[in-house]
């Protein structure tokens, strides 16, 4: 009796134990899958940064059309990476920690620059080892600046004779409307009088401005229209009216707030890339800076650009010919055409005046537009992909016409490649012109 109770004593202490190391082994067992799985995801997360081929060169490219330039050009003799993610709008877009990071650790960073990549500016690269290539280096656009100052100076020439009296009366015209707006400031006039009766001085003033003027005038009664409709409260245009009129232009104010966000270009024009002659130079300098990074493949770098640059020139080539003897003027959605209309003796119109698809559309604007399409009688009204296409069809149900894309080429599709792209506003630009 006593030994067997000894030896159940025995197996309880026994079972015990093995309990035991199997709750230790378990938990043994956890950590190394947990410390494991921590290691293999770090891994994963430096080799998708790092570089995956010590012998080729790390590219970061800021837009589907340099990315595409480059992989042209450099094709299995570089690793490049687009850094801009797919159907994302450029002008909406902020680098990540991981993008900063992988910006660091790139041999070249290919830019379009003439101040597309607002958020380079945000960046600290003091320390990185690589080469910033700015695409736009040699494009000379000083012409066209020069071309629009010989008009400014041609327009001052004719104007200067009737300085004096344009002087006199844009003077007594501001005048006239501070006079009112400080009778509002101080109670004597309530708010609709006062818009009426700045009203009334513009009827009474028409065809005076014809100096240098005339901006303050159109801004005035801009803002009028403003208020009328409901955009802005009625004190505050009269305020901005009164800051018109005695010198202080609050646009310089909203211009600050709009390079504040990040969607001013200051004041350049950065779409070089939709002329395919300026194509064909930013594709040479991607070509001239691999082969100074990697001399041992310099003639393979430039054979590649020579390739390539002869198809950007074969579309050249067909642009020319297609629209030539064809009308000129056509209506886009923002001043994104400028150096391809330029370049093929065409005439853009835009609905929003700025190279920023984000500028505002007010009833004035559409009025001018509509307005210009039907004095030029131009039945087609072109949108873009990566806005929304409800201004344009409103000019064209106005107008009797239609909608057709003409795309800036910013947003990045897996289905379409620059020259395919490019065809393809050729043949909408040829049924709008030809």
């Amino acid at each position: 009796m006593l030994l067997t109770f000894y030896t159940f004593i025995n197996n309880l202490g026994t079972i015990f134990s093995m309990n035991i190391q199997i709750k230790l082994a378990i938990i043994a067992i956890v950590v190394v899958i947990t410390l494991a799985s921590l290691a293999v995801s770090q891994t994963n997360l430096n080799s998708e940064i790092s570089t995956t081929d010590n012998s080729k060169l790390q590219i970061v490219t800021s837009a589907g059309f340099l990315h595409e330039f480059s992989q042209n050009i450099g094709k299995e003799k570089i690793d490049s990476f687009l850094l801009i993610p797919m159907g994302i709008n450029p002008h909406d877009w902020e680098p990540t920690i991981r993008d900063t990071e992988r910006l660091e650790k790139s041999d070249m960073i290919i830019i379009n620059g003439l101040g597309y990549e607002n958020w380079v500016s945000s960046l600290d690269l003091s320390n990185y080892q690589g080469i910033i290539v700015d695409t736009s280096n040699g494009i000379s656009i000083e012409h066209d600046e020069h071309d629009e100052h010989a008009k400014e100076d041609e327009h001052d020439e004719h104007a200067n004779e009737d300085e004096h009296d344009d002087d006199s009366h844009i003077e007594e015209f501001y005048e006239e409307i501070a006079s009112v707006i400080e009778e509002f400031e101080h109670g004597h006039m309530t708010e609709l009088q006062s818009i009426e009766a700045i009203e009334e001085i513009l009827h009474e003033h028409e065809g005076d401005g014809h100096g240098h003027g005339i901006g303050a005038i159109e801004d005035i009664e801009h803002l009028l229209h403003e208020i009328e409709d409901g955009h802005i409260e009625g004190s505050h245009g009269l305020e901005e009216i009164h800051h018109l009129v005695s010198g202080e232009d609050v646009h310089d104010e909203h211009a600050k707030e709009d390079d504040h966000d990040g969607h001013d270009h200051g004041g350049q024009d950065p779409h070089i890339w939709l002329n395919p002659v300026y194509a064909q130079l930013q594709a040479k300098n991607i070509a001239n800076a691999l082969s100074n990074s990697d001399p041992m493949n310099k003639n393979y770098y430039q054979s590649n650009a020579e390739i390539y640059i002869k198809e950007l020139d074969l579309l050249d080539s067909k642009i020319r010919t297609e629209l030539s003897g064809c009308r000129s003027d056509f209506i886009t959605f923002h001043d994104a055409f400028s150096y391809f209309a330029e370049e093929y003796g065409l005439t853009q119109h835009t609905i929003v005046a700025s190279t920023d698809p984000h500028g505002d559309v007010t009833p004035k604007t559409l009025e001018k537009i509509i307005s210009t399409a039907k004095k030029l009688n131009i039945k087609i009204i072109f949108a873009e992909e990566s806005t929304s296409t409800k201004t344009s069809q409103v000019i064209a149900d106005e107008i009797g016409g239609k909608v057709l894309v003409l795309s800036p080429l910013e947003i990045v599709s897996n289905e379409e490649n620059y020259v395919s792209k490019m065809t393809k506003n050729l043949e909408n630009l040829s049924e709008a012109l030809c």
